[in-house]
């Protein structure tokens, strides 16, 4: 019998069942394997995705959307109402394509990149292949399909931020495809730029990209670092002043080529906060233009009667100072003033007022289908109406069953709670990785590293991820930022509000299920299996020592 000791870098070490069953088979082969089920994977997607543009193209649009179609097309002036990033892309893609329905093709290639990502990381990390199937089939859920729909700036933000994140996340599982983190940070800059409020779903990420890279760091230096969260912590500063700064040259750039001009959006909040929260008789008190307290008065008994106390641009304040759509608000520089002297300094019932509107927000849900009847703005800007069957096929399948059945899935406080539950198992699994513990000799980890890097991944100097709990921690988070981030500026209950959160969970959810039935068919995490069909024997060398809760 050989000495055990000269067996053991050839043994090849399972972790959370990722190569699980691969010891036996020869690794050409595996990789062969893989790459058939990715291509799949990629078949399943595709053929849904163009069966999907084929019913909805060229994208469906509402006001908002129809203006940024006219800047994009010049017929209207770029302004900051909407941030002009989409409408410059949109002109740019109609420049090369010539297709007005160019957009929605992006749109939907992002998703499909992104759950096609999520299809191969689950499969490649040892789960059971239908696992890895419910990737593609996040784009064939109803609270994705209803959004996809539609031209929405939320769901532009929101296929780049979860395409960025899948993107990072190569970066941990295959080391040197670092380069992929410049397309990453491009999506980020962009999902800032389309949705100023992105930057509180973008936080997370940053802090999850960080930790990546400090791994990545820690990998190459070849030792621990003494103070790993202050290292998290500088390099989510980085990333977070790259994204930044992305955003301020890009909307630098447009501004000097197209021109943008200034509307004072923000002051759609500050009518709200003030006509809401100001008693009326401090109101009319105020130094404030008597035409601005005036029309905020009678604009707010409107609003009352239609039992609506938001968004009151729209409902009862009669838009801006020429009653057109997206017109500034007449005396911002007073109503600005009214927020600062009489919404600020009484915290309470400021607090009061947008609890009200965010509970509307979070316990209720609306616009969640953009009907083929709602085209008529769309129309009259020139945009086409896509196959008039679809409706016909979705929106049953979206409204009568999904929302008829089961509304909670369209509504924040869902999305919350499966966050929640997620980020309460992933500090349960991280207590549990550190409460065990695995003492296997230097030599035979590296050997039982590179294995496993090169049957699974297909490269020998990865070193693939334990579990997908950092990616989960971050979905979660980022949905939960998002969602309360929008304590002080919702206008409405949209759906289309929520369509981040109800994507980034659906992916959490995937990659939980994955690790939960990876490790229901692979052996316990920590334990020693063969890596060669020629070791016969079952015994464990000496000099390896394994608990069974090693993480």
């Amino acid at each position: 019998m050989s000495d055990p000791k000269q067996r053991a870098p050839r043994l090849l070490l399972t972790t959370g069942g990722i190569g699980a069953g691969l010891s036996r088979t020869p690794r050409r082969t595996a990789r062969a394997s893989a790459l058939m089920w990715d291509v799949l994977l990629a078949l399943l997607t595709l053929a849904w995705s163009l069966v999907f543009i084929r019913l909805y193209y060229p994208g469906r649009a509402n006001v908002d959307i129809v203006e940024q179609y006219l800047q994009a097309t010049g017929k209207h002036p770029f302004t900051d109402w909407h941030p002009p990033v989409m409408g410059v892309l949109w002109r740019g893609l109609i420049g090369i394509t010539g297709e007005a329905g160019s957009l929605f093709v992006l749109q939907v290639g992002m998703l499909a990149a992104a759950s096609w990502l999520v299809g191969v990381l689950v499969h490649r990390s040892g789960a059971p292949k239908w696992v890895s199937l419910l990737g593609p089939t996040i784009m064939f859920t109803p609270w994705v399909i209803s959004q996809m729909t539609t031209l929405w700036k939320d769901t532009q933000m929101a296929v780049a931020l979860l395409l960025a994140v899948l993107l990072i996340a190569i970066t941990r599982f295959v080391p040197k495809a670092w380069p992929v983190w410049l397309p990453a940070l491009v999506l980020l800059v962009y999902a800032v730029a389309v949705r100023k409020n992105a930057i509180f779903a973008v936080v997370p990420i940053a802090v999850y990209g960080a930790y990546c890279l400090g791994s990545l760091w820690r990998r190459r230096r070849g030792r621990a670092e003494k103070r790993p969260v202050l290292l998290t912590a500088v390099i989510s500063l980085v990333v977070l002043v790259l994204i930044g700064a992305g955003v301020k040259v890009t909307d630098a750039t447009i501004a000097s080529q197209v021109g943008v001009e200034k509307t004072g959006q923000i002051s759609q909040i500050f009518l709200d906060d003030v006509m809401f929260s100001v008693p009326d008789a401090e109101l009319k008190a105020s130094d404030a233009p008597t035409e601005l307290t005036d029309h905020i008065s009678t604009a707010r008994e409107k609003c009352w009667a239609k039992g609506e106390i938001w968004d009151s641009y729209w409902n009862c304040f009669g838009k801006g100072e020429s009653g057109e759509d997206f017109s500034p608000i007449a005396h911002q520089d007073a109503l600005r003033q009214l927020w600062l002297d009489h919404v600020i300094t009484h915290p309470l019932r400021y607090a009061e007022y947008r609890a009200a509107v965010f509970s509307y927000y979070f316990f209720s849900s609306g616009v969640e289908y953009w009907p083929d009847e709602w085209h008529y703005a769309a129309t009259r800007a020139g945009i086409e109406q896509g196959d008039p069957k679809a409706d016909f096929i979705v929106r049953p399948y979206v409204e009568d069953f999904a929302l008829g059945t089961f509304p909670m899935l369209f509504t924040p406080w869902f999305w919350t709670l499966v966050a929640v539950i997620l980020l309460g198992l992933a500090g349960r699994a991280r207590k549990r990785a550190h409460g065990g513990s695995a003492v296997i000799s230097a030599r035979g980890t590296a050997a039982a590293q590179s294995a496993l890097g090169r049957s699974v991944f297909g490269h020998g100097s990865a070193e693939p991820p334990r579990t997908f709990w950092p990616e989960i921690t971050a979905l979660a988070f980022s949905a939960l930022c998002y969602i309360f981030g929008y304590f002080p500026i919702v206008p409405a209950n949209h759906f289309r509000y929520t369509f981040w959160p109800a994507l980034a969970v659906s992916v959490a959810v995937v990659l939980a299920l994955a690790m939960w039935r990876r490790g229901a068919g692979a052996p316990r995490s920590g334990a020693v299996t063969p890596s060669d069909s020629t070791v016969t024997s079952r015994r464990r060398p000496p000099h390896v020592s394994v608990t069974d809760n090693s993480p």
